[in-house]
């Protein structure tokens, strides 16, 4: 059985961990003490130079953390290591990832579209974007996440995948956590679309703010796409 390193165990990382489990031998390392979470998923706690030496190494980490912790995990990777990230962006992780890690070091960028939320009741069926940037078992992990996982597998370059979650990730969070820390309440005269809002505002709750930095800062494209969203709302306050 393959051995997967999860670097960063905080609440996706323990999320992908549960579904791994299954089918690798996993062990786990954060800066916080998840000993007991761990031990509840049945995944192991291991020191950092030990979780960066296993065959597949899955870094789930903050984007503003992604980079220290690729440099501090280099010396200890396989020389045939599959490195795995799972950022919501996609350009600057991989290009720090190409950057920082031997040539021989095989290199996957993913993007699961889903979280411990929408993902609580089984994630068969749910998209997962992938980047093959350097590896030679491309059909291999896209077979696994495919068949075995059972997601919906979109392959993208990493700069088609910004582009899109400009608008598809990036604007709805925007607006979800503007709803959301407005403090709306719910209503007995509530309208469906009115439940439509603040289901997707309850939703994206309690993603962290690192997530929400990085979701609207790591990606190239979400600035412009908020400008344009904060411009019609004014254009349309003036034509009220």
């Amino acid at each position: 059985m393959k051995e997967i390193g999860i670097i960063g165990f905080g609440q996706f990382g323990q999320f992908m961990a549960r579904h791994l489990v299954r089918h690798f031998a996993v062990t786990v390392c954060d800066n916080s003490d998840h000993k007991k979470k761990a031990e509840k998923i049945g995944v192991h706690c291991g020191e950092f130079e030990n979780v960066a030496n296993k065959d597949i190494v899955i870094f789930a980490v903050p984007l503003k953390a992604f980079e220290d912790v690729l440099k501090r995990a280099k010396p200890y990777l396989k020389s045939d290591a599959l490195v795995i990230d799972v950022c919501s962006v996609k350009m600057k992780p991989i290009e720090l990832m190409l950057k920082h890690l031997p040539d021989s070091v095989e290199i996957v960028g993913t993007h699961p579209l889903f979280g411990p939320q929408s993902g609580k009741d089984g994630i068969e069926g749910l998209k997962i974007a992938f980047c093959p940037v350097r590896t030679v078992q491309r059909k291999e992990v896209k077979s696994f996440l495919a068949d075995v996982l059972k997601l919906a597998v979109l392959e993208k370059s990493p700069e088609e995948h910004d582009k899109e979650m400009a608008h598809v990730q990036a604007l709805t969070h925007f607006v979800a956590r503007a709803l959301f820390e407005l403090h709306v309440e719910d209503s007995e005269l509530a309208t469906v679309s009115y439940e439509e809002l603040m289901k997707a505002a309850s939703l994206l709750a309690e993603d962290s703010w690192e997530l929400f930095q990085t979701i609207q800062q790591g990606n190239p494209f979400a600035e412009e796409r908020r400008k344009v969203f904060i411009e019609k709302l004014i254009e349309l306050e003036q034509r009220l």
